[in-house]
């Protein structure tokens, strides 16, 4: 233990003492002064009698004067006492005696529990300092501790997850890739660090997926095909190479596994409608034979980029646009996506080929357009991404199919 807390350890000892005496020295100084005024009240009571006494003729003058001198030299000898040698002292209760003991014990014992307390208590892992919110200085302090623990341990692999996680946690993707990788070469193919690892490389492609990235993802399904991030994961990279069927198998596993009426349930039958209106009628059905189809419903649908934004227009960005409706199921009806390089840019929405299985705008009274710069090509909404959402409109057969400007002018959280 350090010298600093011994030297706190006597000072708290002596503070306590100190705070327990104080009582009883106090108390003793007082009973001196009282003992003394006692005295000079006696003796100034006793020289009235002996005047009184000479006075009345009860006392010679030789008879006065001896007694006077005696009373006067009590006094002198009470009065001139040390402080330190009292008359008559008066003797501490014995509950503070005991109570100076048990405190002189005590404190020190305490003092060193607390001590010996703070330095045993576990400190947090990485992971628990992640999952309690720190800012990213926090983080960024954990990060050069980690890389000062590599140094000398290079083939720790917990040290090199942690790693990747916080550089995850800070958003330097690169960085946590290229960790997630070194413990990737130590550990080989295991579902959560595939998983990690393909989520850092697709990061740094900008929401893209690589093919390293599916790779790692197709092996994490080989050992555990229920493991929910990657077939997350996936179905995006499927949708993004157009593989449809593969994406919708791959999000009906997932949904298949999750709670139903949760916001992740809706959020993933979102993102697979999205996809059952890119596969159409393969999905939908086929019409009747002998019986004309009906016109589709449609919107025109003009899209303007706020101005604010626009520096953050990417070429990988994808636009997607759909309308929903406004009441029940918020699930796509009509979906078009698209890669633009300007705005503003006009187009057509349509139910056919682009309608949720067993539904079209034509189900629905009121509808919503929702358009959305996405990195990841989905109509399901991540952070970063850019949205503008129209007001209700109302869509039916009889009428020409509405006309609707929208700016996208929101960042989302």
């Amino acid at each position: 233990m350090s010298i600093g807390f011994w030297i706190g350890a006597v000072l708290l000892c002596a503070l306590a003492v100190l705070i327990i005496l104080w009582p009883f020295i106090r108390h003793r100084r007082q009973a001196d002064v009282a003992f003394r005024g006692l005295n000079l009240t006696i003796y100034r009571e006793r020289m009235a009698e002996l005047d009184q006494e000479l006075a009345g003729g009860l006392l010679t003058r030789e008879q006065y004067e001896a007694a006077r001198a005696e009373l006067e030299d009590n006094l002198i000898t009470d009065v001139e006492q040390p402080d330190d040698t009292p008359a008559s002292p008066a003797p501490a209760p014995r509950q503070g005696l005991i109570l100076l003991g048990i405190t002189a014990v005590l404190v020190p014992m305490l003092a060193l529990l607390i001590h010996v307390h703070m330095d045993t208590t576990p400190r947090m892992s990485p992971t628990q300092t992640l999952a309690l919110g720190q800012n990213d200085l926090d983080v960024e302090r954990m990060i050069v501790q980690l890389r000062q623990q590599l140094e000398t341990d290079p083939d720790n692999t917990e040290n090199w997850l942690f790693l990747g996680r916080a550089h995850g946690f800070i958003e330097q993707f690169e960085e946590a890739a290229a960790a997630f990788g070194e413990a990737h070469r130590r550990l080989g193919d295991q579902p959560d660090l595939n998983v990690d690892y393909a989520d850092a490389l697709m990061m740094v492609a900008g929401g893209r997926m690589t093919p390293r990235a599916s790779e790692l993802l197709d092996r994490a399904l080989a050992l555990d095909p229920d493991h929910q991030n990657a077939l997350w994961l996936g179905a995006i990279g499927d949708f993004q190479q157009g593989n449809y069927p593969r994406a919708a198998t791959r999000l009906e596993h997932l949904l298949a596994q999750l709670p139903e009426d949760t916001d992740i349930a809706r959020s993933v039958a979102d993102a697979l409608g999205d996809v059952r209106a890119m596969i159409g009628t393969e999905i939908n059905g086929s019409v009747t034979p002998g019986e004309e189809p009906a016109a589709p419903l449609a919107i025109q649908v003009e899209v303007m980029l706020d101005a604010a934004l626009a520096e953050r227009l990417t070429d990988e960005a994808f636009l997607v646009v759909f309308a929903r409706p406004v009441q029940g199921s918020r699930m796509p009806l009509a979906v078009k996506r698209l890669q633009v390089e300007s705005f503003p840019l006009t187009l057509r929405l349509e139910d056919e080929g682009g309608m949720v299985a067993g539904m079209s705008l034509a189900d629905v009274q009121q509808v919503q357009v929702v358009a959305r710069l996405s990195r990841t090509g989905m109509a399901q909404a991540v952070s970063g991404d850019m949205e503008g959402v129209s007001e209700p409109i109302t869509v039916t057969a009889d009428a020409p199919a509405p006309k609707v400007r929208l700016t996208i002018d929101r960042l989302l959280p």
